[in-house]
């Protein structure tokens, strides 16, 4: 499979190429595409359909690469956008994510995928930009500290461990914490605060829906003694010691919880949405990210409450340069804008934007040392496009590609005396790099219907390189005209968008892509975290903390427009938690139980397919919101409903005695046909094409056809020629 992988597109019909999704009802393990799977699927698929040795495509691919051409200094990235970074370039390893200056070097926290092999910490010198030493620990999150003591102190995550590195950097000891280890704040010379993601040791917990918020802990690092721990909210993800209190940012709550050095809870206080970074000045205030919402959150750290909201979002749009770092200066903050590849600088007083410095692929990290500006870009400065596994291949990237593994990040250094004089010139730049369209450019077809269909794991030569005249490789073609004519008239009756590119390496964020056109900074770290095993308690699409600030259905929702969602089940989760949340506060007991609820499901089986077990036999029971209101009176029907997304009776109760709320359910479960099957690739999509059919031939009996219907068919997603799965040629 391609790295960003091209995709086709018609004015009807989208094809996603995407990575790994979990199959219900089978060990997570065995499931297709696993991490590092796609080249024997690859050459499986190959051998199959072309009946040729798979190293003839090893030896094309190849071929062509020696042929292609640069573009100058500027790369023009898989998805479109352009970059040229300014400074001195270090490259480092796999979706670098922290840094810290310590000991006269930059310490950089590789956190990308690393499945057969330990994670690596890159010790580089900044004089030279070479790196001098690497660590490598059991597994890493995030978050690296300089002690009071002196001694770097970095999170181990997984390992729910603490490292101590050295001067000499070395790690020297490792301490036990009860948890996923998340953000660490020095406190004194003998104490560090640390917060913990996932609070319980017991993993049955998650399973059983015994779902909790996280931990602080506070460790003796003379003793190694665990002296205090307390549970806090829901995704702890970084920590602040400043002005004699203790902040924690609770990414899944969009607040930052106060204490004292006790670890008594003063107060807690409402932020944007998903914050993830804190910095503070030395005027008593501080600075918060919030990714979800392109704002930084100003608090006055005396009285605890927030006394200014900057945006950080482009003129155009209300979300999506996703913010993940700050750094503050004398008068300046330097912010990280992972979506557009670049530094923003702002007075930090007013928070006017006074330019952008441009970056790597997707910087997570802005760092300030003496004399230099630090920015790491977790995806690196090169385009990065795997191919089959040949020789070169192996050779240049240390063994086989995975899509993964080649998220090889860099280290940018710019001297702070040129960022003055070149800011006007970069800020021209970073805004001549996007790909996106200006208001003004757009036009509002005459289109009355969309048929918005998702497919996974293809590339456009598999299935298209055989058309004329779109821009493809015959020689690749293993699905062509004569297994996907359908396709390939689409293709010609409509537009073939043969350089169409997706922006989701793997599935859980491909989807996040087709139904939101977003990917937060922490869902970004928690795929390659997950795709790696070193993040198993929680699920993708599940958890309030990853999720979108806006998907497709709530635009349509809030413009009144008629949809219907086949088989997409982060619309069962978001939709209906947003409903309760909404309804009840996301405090609520309800809307809590829906969330353990869900990340138990999820946990366990694929929520999509439990829930067409559950309400295939109500189907032609919702056919309008008047009918799903009237199926809302089955007791039956709504004490199952219920049970599914809360785990108990909550809901149907709630829906018996609050008309309105009884009535938003109906408007969501219209939307979701009960008849068509999700994540199951036993099932074949021609059937659940005769599946959508047959729903769309009622709403013409009933002449109100829904003007936009998205439609997930996942067999492309393949099991090469696995017998548990269907033929290749057979979807």
């Amino acid at each position: 499979m391609t790295f960003v992988r091209r995709i086709i597109a018609f004015t009807l019909v989208l094809l996603c190429c995407m990575g790994q999704m979990a199959r219900a009802d089978t060990p997570r393990e065995v499931e297709p595409d696993a991490p590092g799977e796609e080249d024997s699927l690859n050459r499986a698929l190959w051998e199959y359909s072309k009946k040729t040795p798979y190293e003839d495509a090893a030896r094309h691919i190849e071929a062509s690469h020696r042929s292609a051409r640069t573009n100058g200094a500027m790369v023009t990235l898989p998805n479109g956008w352009r970059i040229a970074p300014a400074g001195r370039q270090t490259a480092v390893d796999r979706f670098p994510y922290e840094a810290v200056a310590f000991g006269g070097k930059i310490v950089v926290l590789n956190n990308g995928y690393y499945y057969a092999e330990k994670p690596q910490v890159s010790v580089v010198d900044p004089a030279t930009g070479q790196i001098v030493r690497i660590l490598r620990p059991d597994s890493l999150f995030p978050s690296a500290r300089v002690g009071i003591d002196g001694d770097l102190y970095i999170s181990g995550g997984f390992s729910k461990k603490i490292y101590r590195v050295n001067k000499q950097f070395q790690i020297s000891r490792e301490y036990d914490i009860s948890g996923y280890t998340g953000g660490i704040a020095p406190l004194d010379a003998s104490h560090i605060a640390i917060v913990s993601l996932v609070a319980s040791d017991n993993p049955e917990d998650y399973k059983s829906g015994k779902y909790g918020p996280g931990k602080i802990s506070l460790l003796n690092t003379e003793t190694g003694a665990v002296e205090r721990e307390l549970r806090t909210g829901y995704f702890p993800y970084s920590l602040l010691f400043s002005h004699g209190k203790l902040y924690a940012v609770l990414l899944g709550e969009n607040r930052v919880a106060v204490y004292d050095m006790q670890l008594t809870l003063l107060k807690t206080i409402d932020v944007g949405r998903t914050p993830q970074d804190i910095a503070a000045d030395e005027a008593g205030r501080l600075y918060v990210i919030n990714s979800g919402s392109d704002s930084i959150s100003v608090i006055d750290a005396e009285r605890d409450v927030v006394t200014a909201t900057f945006a950080l979002n482009g003129k155009e749009t209300g979300f999506g340069n996703a913010p993940s770092s700050c750094a503050v200066d004398k008068d300046r903050l330097y912010v990280a804008l992972t979506n557009i590849n670049a530094v923003a600088v702002l007075d930090k007083r007013t928070g006017r934007r006074l330019g952008y410095i441009p970056t790597g692929w997707y910087p997570t990290k802005v760092l300030l040392t003496e004399d230099r500006l630090f920015t790491l870009s977790a995806k690196g400065i090169r385009a990065r496009r795997p191919n089959v596994d040949g020789p070169q291949a192996v050779a240049e990237n240390g063994g086989p590609q995975y899509v993964l593994t080649l998220l090889k990040g860099s280290l940018g250094g710019i001297p702070k005396p040129e960022i003055a004089s070149h800011l006007k010139a970069w800020t021209r730049q970073v805004e001549a790099s996007t790909p996106l369209l200006r208001a003004q450019d757009r036009k509002k077809p005459a289109i009355r219907h969309i048929f918005y269909i998702v497919r996974e794991n293809h590339t456009y030569d598999q299935v298209m390189g055989d058309l004329s005249p779109g821009n493809g490789d015959p020689y690749l073609t293993l699905f062509g005209r004569d297994i996907t004519p359908n396709g390939h008239k689409m293709a010609q009756e409509f537009v073939t968008l043969d350089n169409y590119y997706a922006d989701g390496e793997i599935s859980v964020l491909g989807h996040s892509f087709t139904t939101s056109g977003y990917a937060s900074p922490f869902l970004e770290w928690l795929g390659n975290e997950s795709y790696s095993g070193r993040y198993t308690s929680y699920p993708f699409g599940t958890v309030p903390a990853a999720t979108s600030p806006v998907y497709l259905w709530d635009n349509l929702d809030a413009h009144g427009i008629d949809y219907r969602i086949y088989g997409e089940n982060y619309y069962l989760y978001t939709r209906g938690y947003a409903l309760l949340k909404d309804t009840f506060g996301p405090d609520s007991e309800i809307a809590k139980k829906f969330y353990a609820r869900m990340m138990a499901l999820a946990t366990m089986t694929d929520r999509g397919n439990l829930f067409y077990r559950f309400a295939q036999a109500y189907y032609g029971q919702a056919n309008t919101p008047a009918d799903a209101e009237k199926l809302l009176q089955n007791e039956e029907f709504t004490r199952g409903l219920s049970d599914f997304l809360c785990g108990d009776a909550s809901l149907a109760v709630a829906l018996t005695q609050q008309p309105g709320l009884r009535h938003k359910f109906a408007e969501y479960l219209y939307r979701y046909p009960f008849n068509y099957r999700s994540w199951d690739l036993t099932f074949s999509d021609l059937d659940r094409a005769r599946v959508w059919k047959e729903d769309f031939d009622q709403q013409e009996k009933q002449g109100k056809v829904a003007q936009l219907q998205y439609i997930w068919l996942p067999n492309d997603h393949t099991g090469g020629t696995n017998p548990l799965y269907l033929a290749p040629d057979q979807l």
